[in-house]
């Protein structure tokens, strides 16, 4: 879900190798396997997540009062690659209310946190068992809510971001796995996002080293980030490096003419303070995708560069780890912005890459799954939208230990409110 209002007064073929980063040349993407229907559930939104032994995890909501009297957000579990998926069992989760926003974090020590949006609200939880099982509290504690997320660093630390209404963008501080956030601070006003009240992009975070041996929650250099968008055509990163207590913003992409709000801006984490980005500029004709690297975990970042700006794109994702970078979008070749393209345009579950830095080098774009996703324009004004809305806000892909990129979306059965979850993934 996406909500965004301004203040007046405040001025996303096959080849047999996995990636090659050729020396001064670009990087390649491998091949993909045979798209796979996760769900025929009519749900949209699905994120996707690589636990350290390789387990999948995909969530998606269904959709405030879907289901009575609650509606959880659903989960799914491959343990073979994502030949094949398990709905896991919603367990304590259906006794709370939700179905709205939805997102799971995989901390290093195998751990999920899940949030689930009821506006009001959110439901989160804590599982060790892969999903099978969860402790689950109806109330997170920030009030009026939207569009959340949560990011897991071992030892029972998760933070939690949402936009607050009309605060700004928050941070929330668990030490049980995400069950009780006792601790929250505004990362963002809307000063901030020069007078823009959105909602965030997403949140990274990564363990400091604690106080107390063994005891995470004593660490008071754990780095957590988020990205958001402001209403000068910005992207900005909200940043601390004591645990959260404090955050300050960085420049990511500076204020332009172009719209950075029309879909979530994305940062993921490298590894080794190495932050990679990206997001949607759209103008009134064209949509494009723009990326930038920071070598500093988020205190300074590079020139942002175009990486596609060819057809139209919308909802970009991205991910990194070590040197490789994927970003997976939905795209066509029509041009024109997602909303204006003509009713014939076709979009496709598609997939670029590159090497983590300055210059990333990114190959070609790749065409993940033949099959269509939709056909026509696509609405990215949000709770706004009338129609066309029926592969929500995005898609996303991880980049597995193993290396191989992975990449969840939504596919459109009738152009309106009938949908399955789709898998796909390098081979």
């Amino acid at each position: 879900m996406r909500t965004r209002l301004l203040l007046l007064s405040v001025a996303a073929a096959s080849a047999a190798a996995l990636v090659a980063a050729l020396p001064g040349g670009s990087a390649s993407a491998a091949g993909f396997g045979t798209p796979v229907v996760i769900s025929g559930t009519n749900a949209s939104e699905p994120s996707i997540d690589a636990a350290p032994d390789g387990t999948l995890y995909v969530n998606a909501p269904p959709g405030i009062g879907s289901q009575l009297p609650f509606s959880p957000s659903l989960i799914w579990r491959s343990g073979d690659s994502g030949a094949t998926w398990t709905q896991t069992p919603p367990g304590l989760r259906a006794f709370a209310p939700g179905g709205g926003d939805s997102d799971i974090s995989v901390a290093p020590d195998g751990t999920l946190s899940w949030t689930d949006l009821w506006l009001g609200s959110s439901t989160v939880g804590k599982s060790t068992d892969k999903a099978q099982t969860w402790t689950a509290h109806a109330l997170q504690g920030t009030f009026v809510q939207d569009r959340q997320w949560v990011a897991g660093v071992g030892g029972n630390v998760v933070y939690h971001v949402t936009h607050q209404v009309p605060t700004g963008i928050t941070v929330a501080k668990s030490f049980d796995g995400g069950v009780g956030y006792p601790y929250q601070v505004v990362a963002a006003t809307p000063l901030d996002q020069t007078g823009c009240i959105c909602p965030p992009g997403t949140i990274i975070a990564e363990a400091g080293t604690p106080l107390v041996a063994g005891q995470q929650g004593t660490s008071l250099t754990d780095k957590v980030g988020v990205i958001y968008s402001t209403s000068s055509g910005g992207v900005k990163f909200a940043r601390s490096t004591n645990s959260g207590y404090t955050f300050s913003s960085t420049t990511v992409k500076p204020a332009g003419s172009t719209d950075t709000g029309a879909a979530f801006p994305v940062v993921a984490n490298a590894g080794g303070g190495n932050l990679v980005a990206t997001w949607m500029e759209q103008s009134a004709t064209k949509s494009t995708v723009g990326y930038a690297y920071s070598g500093n975990w988020g205190a300074t970042w590079s020139a942002p560069v175009t990486i596609v700006s060819t057809g139209t794109p919308v909802y970009p994702w991205i991910d990194a780890r070590g040197t490789k970078v994927g970003v997976s979008l939905y795209y066509t070749t029509a041009t024109g912005t997602a909303s204006t393209v003509a009713g014939s345009a076709q979009w496709f579950e598609t997939y670029l890459e590159g090497t983590v830095g300055a210059a990333p080098a990114f190959g070609a774009l790749t065409t993940a799954d033949p099959t269509a996703v939709k056909t026509g324009p696509i609405c990215t004004d949000g709770i706004n939208c009338g129609a066309d809305r029926e592969l929500g806000d995005f898609q996303s892909v991880v980049i597995a230990p193993n290396g191989f990129a992975n990449l969840t979306y939504v596919r459109s059965i009738n152009g309106a409110s009938d949908t399955e979850i789709r898998f796909v993934r390098q081979t």
